[in-house]
């Protein structure tokens, strides 16, 4: 959606702000196709990460997104070159999407506990 859309604008609390993704042992969510969850695991292993199968609260079993794919919250730690892991991830068959959003975001907003931040480009 983000990359279809013409203007993007992202809602978040103070705790998802960091000088570099991966900081404070932010995940990355990875959206998988569910065939296709061992390979991407595997892969992604390789690639450093800490893979962790996003679990439904009060049920058994992976959350299953709106198009009925699986959520990989994935620990990279800090990441350097976050464009290139992004290309790396992306290029793994059966990733549907990340949440890299690279270059897509127009403005951010970021609650505080006293206040709202906007961040523009």
């Amino acid at each position: 959606m983000a990359a279809a859309s013409k203007y993007n604008i992202i809602i978040a609390d103070e705790s998802k702000r960091v000088n570099h993704l991966g900081e404070n042992n932010q995940a990355v969510p990875i959206e998988v196709l569910p065939f296709a969850l061992s390979l991407v695991v595997n892969k992604i292993t390789m690639l450093g990460c800490i893979p962790v199968v996003r679990e439904g609260k009060g049920k058994l079993g992976p959350i299953i997104t709106d198009n009925g794919n699986f959520i990989i919250d994935a620990y990279f730690g800090l990441i350097s070159d976050p464009q290139e892991l992004s290309i790396k991830v992306k290029s793994i068959p059966g990733v549907v999407e990340t949440g890299f959003f690279i270059n897509l975001t127009d403005i951010a907003y970021i609650a505080t506990e006293n206040r709202l931040e906007k961040l523009e480009k």
